[in-house]
């Protein structure tokens, strides 16, 4: 199975520029890639909620919204999976969530981020998490996603760790200078992944914005056992391509 993990540039707020982002690479990777994984809030941007929930729920899409079933059409046409993150409403709740959709179109997994760090304080009860880590099937692998600092809390990643599985996905949104990234954080990041017992994916996007080109620097990593295995640096957009056995 080859999964590439996608540290490409979104637009914050900009929902038809990170759709069509999605869209071509899911076109440029079709018969050469079975999963594209994006990071951690791609189609809306991490900073794209103002914390007014009148205002934010205008923002945030459910998965029947036209955004998603075009990305569906194109996993379809093209017979490839992604996962990518967004601001999901559901309800009257609005969700950090990773939404992985199949090669024939179908949304296959939702993931909603369990830990809290995603939302300012002055969020209100309408920001919610989700209930807690599971897995779905994906090529014959049981599939466990983790959003940004849900590994960073000893509770949860024990919660995770302990649940059979045979692969993580761990689309973040961080903004490590990339040297911080390169010569240090990555390190403490492949020793967190250890404690998940699978091969993990890590993945993180470039944030655009025109004050300041690049606030989040991307970056992808493949840890197992504590180790790098494979990985492109921060600093650039890249595309890192894996073989899952």
């Amino acid at each position: 199975m080859k999964i590439s993990l996608m540290s490409l540039a979104f637009k914050t707020k900009d929902l038809e520029h990170n759709k069509l982002i999605i869209i071509k690479a899911m076109r440029e990777y079709a018969h050469k890639a079975d999963l594209l994984v994006f990071g951690e809030s791609f189609l809306h941007g991490f900073e794209a909620l103002s914390w007014d929930y009148e205002k934010d729920k205008t923002i945030a899409i459910g998965l029947d919204d036209d955004i998603i079933k075009e990305i569906k059409f194109a996993a379809r046409e093209n017979s490839i999976a992604v996962s990518f993150g967004m601001i999901e409403k559901s309800d009257e709740a609005l969700y950090s969530s990773q939404i992985t959709i199949g090669k024939a179109g179908d949304v296959i997994d939702v993931f909603r981020r369990v830990s809290d760090g995603w939302k300012e304080p002055i969020a209100d009860a309408h920001y919610k998490e989700g209930d807690g880590f599971h897995t779905f099937n994906f090529g014959g692998k049981r599939v466990l996603v983790g959003i940004c600092g849900d590994f960073w809390h000893e509770e949860l990643i024990e919660k995770a760790g302990a649940i059979e599985k045979d692969l993580v996905l761990w689309p973040v949104y961080t903004d490590f200078e990339p040297r911080v990234w390169n010569e240090e954080e990555k390190f403490e990041y492949a020793k967190q992944a250890a404690k998940l017992k699978a091969p993990v994916l890590y993945v993180n996007s470039l944030c655009y914005d025109f004050d300041e080109p690049y606030i989040s620097k991307g970056g992808a990593c493949h840890f197992c056992d504590g180790k790098i295995i494979k990985e492109v640096p921060s600093g650039a957009e890249a595309v890192l391509e894996i073989d899952i056995v």
